[in-house]
């Protein structure tokens, strides 16, 4: 619950706080339709993501002192964290997902246009590279650290864990605008992409490989090819008028096998459990 507050409330509070450095006055957000137009490109992210911040550091005080559990053993229960396995994540996911895309720009040209203006992307850039790093951080450390553990308790079954990650990650995604459309299609879509990241951290007992995946998906999205009428602006510099949930979901039944499958790194050191607080007391 603690958490839960800080992130709903401490997060709303301070974007509310630090809305005015983005040139809009708070007050546009009751009284204006199209906030998003009401505001540039980099501030709308910029105040779309700093919310993260009180859930980020609101998942580390709970652990730490609510718990009495060393912070080492949220990013990981068996091994010192290593960078080169959240490398391994962010290279491997966006070549599986960039590839395809890719090859949908040049294939059908026609279905994407390109755009760059300095003057706006690059403060775009700037504010994707500070804050989406501490945005996909939290989602980990809240998803597939706090509550995939704390589910471990009771069951360390690697199927169960991982749907249950990919129901949890689903539902609040569901309330982006790109859901809209297509309810069932989305759910699948931010599910798939659940399950892969909770499937990774149980079977290797680290948020390594989630943590790195997941910044690179949202990296991707937000500055090379992304989609209109999103979450995010579409400040991208190839943008699309709408995302294909379809062909989105068959393309990642495709990619979620081979990202498990390439991320392995051999089996565990430790067949403990995936969380054992008394040992880490």
């Amino acid at each position: 619950m603690f958490i839960l507050v800080s992130w709903l409330v401490g997060g709303s509070l301070l974007g509310l706080a630090l809305l005015p450095y983005t040139g809009v006055d708070p007050l546009a957000l009751f009284t204006t339709e199209d906030i998003l137009g009401a505001m540039p490109s980099w501030g709308y992210l910029f105040f779309a993501l700093i919310t993260f911040v009180p859930l980020f550091l609101a998942t580390l005080i709970a652990y730490r002192f609510i718990l009495g559990i060393k912070l080492r053993y949220l990013f990981s229960t068996i091994n010192e964290f290593r960078w080169w396995r959240v490398a391994m994540g962010f290279w491997v996911w966006i070549i599986l997902v960039g590839g395809p895309a890719v090859v949908s720009v040049a294939l059908e040209p026609e279905d994407y246009s390109f755009s760059f203006d300095p003057v706006t992307f690059l403060p775009y850039l700037v504010i994707a590279l500070l804050l989406l790093p501490i945005q996909t951080t939290s989602e980990e450390l809240f998803f597939r650290g706090w509550v995939i553990q704390w589910a471990a308790r009771g069951s360390g079954s690697i199927l169960w864990l991982s749907v249950l990650s990919g129901a949890l990650f689903s539902l609040p995604h569901l309330l982006n605008p790109e859901a809209a459309g297509d309810i069932v299609g989305a759910f699948f879509g931010y599910f798939s992409v659940g399950f892969a990241l909770g499937w990774v951290t149980v079977r290797d007992r680290s948020l390594e490989v989630a943590i790195g995946a997941h910044l690179s998906n949202n990296l991707f999205a937000a500055l090379v090819i992304g989609y209109e009428g999103g979450a995010l602006p579409a400040e991208a510099l190839y943008t699309t008028e709408s995302l294909e949930w379809g062909a989105s979901n068959l393309v990642s039944l495709l990619i979620i096998p081979l990202f498990i499958l390439f991320t392995r790194p051999g089996r565990p050191k430790a067949s403990k459990h995936l969380q054992d607080s008394d040992a880490n007391r």
